[in-house]
């Protein structure tokens, strides 16, 4: 095969990115019904395993299989502590906006209805501004074409949040659910998003736009949109009112992962967000 015929832009990869998020919600909605005579430590093992295989790995193999050049998909990840400042800047704000829900349920409105999709996707769009203005003056992170064995470690740890969700599940509960939000939810849904879904996106439409000098294309709006779908779609009946402060929070992450260069800052900004659920669900 001429991998290097790969590494041009096509329509086909678009189609292809498309369909494998089309086939992800039908997966995620389809699993919620498989008749299984499971209890329910082995129901939420079976949709962690879910998640890692279609949000973790099979970007990673189609990454791997299809594409010679990989440097522009986000996943050679750069030194950590320029990732980790930016996402801490943009933590400094989705932090506090995310005390919002906790407002949200003192009023008692519904979390899920558009009352509350409105104030959640003001907040957001404001934490969207801010972000661009706190992190103008970070450097702008290069994509890596160096390969590198961070992301292999970050694959690791998730590999192990499967594990140590089988052994700990009744002893430590808190310790699988940190992992879990950390390594399959905000890197599988980093990877799969602003590294895969993001990235093929941003070779077929270009990035013509720049902000602060951060090149940006309708590929992030694009796959901000697909992750607010999703949120609303992998729920029976659909949330639709989810779609909409999540795809402002996907502008944010998307962003980011153009600022940095890598998925490696949204992930981090992404669990950090997350990891409150640990502590409450």
């Amino acid at each position: 095969m001429d991998h290097s015929l790969k590494s041009r832009p096509s329509i086909k990869d678009v189609i292809l990115a498309i369909f494998i998020w089309v086939l992800m919600i039908v997966f995620f909605r389809s699993i919620r019904h498989i008749p299984y005579d499971f209890g329910e430590q082995q129901a939420v093992v079976v949709r962690q395993v879910a998640k890692f295989l279609a949000t973790i790995l099979l970007p990673l193999m189609i990454i791997h299989l299809l594409y010679q050049k990989k440097g522009d998909w986000g996943i050679h990840l750069p030194p950590y502590s320029g990732s980790f400042k930016l996402a801490g800047r943009t933590f400094s704000l989705a932090g506090p906006a995310c005390f919002s829900f906790a407002l949200i349920a003192f009023w008692g409105w519904e979390l899920h209805s558009w009352r509350s999709s409105a104030v959640l996707s003001v907040i957001f769009l404001l934490v969207l501004l801010f972000t661009l203005f706190i992190t103008r003056r970070l450097p702008t992170g290069a994509p890596l074409h160096i390969p590198n064995q961070k992301i292999t470690l970050i694959l690791l740890f998730s590999i192990i949040t499967l594990i140590t969700t089988c052994v700990v599940y009744d002893s430590t509960p808190l310790l699988w659910k940190i992992l879990y939000y950390i390594f399959i939810v905000a890197f599988g849904e980093e990877l799969f998003f602003r590294g895969y879904l993001q990235s093929v996106l941003n070779r077929q439409l270009g990035q013509p736009f720049k902000i602060n000098g951060v090149p940006w294309g309708w590929g992030l709006i694009i796959a901000a949109a697909l992750f607010g779908l999703t949120h609303a779609l992998v729920t029976n009946p659909p949330t639709w009112p989810w779609a909409v402060w999540t795809f402002m929070l996907g502008l944010t992450l998307g962003y980011l992962r153009e600022k940095d260069g890598s998925i490696l800052a949204p992930m981090i900004t992404h669990a950090l967000i997350d990891l409150p659920l640990a502590f409450t669900t």
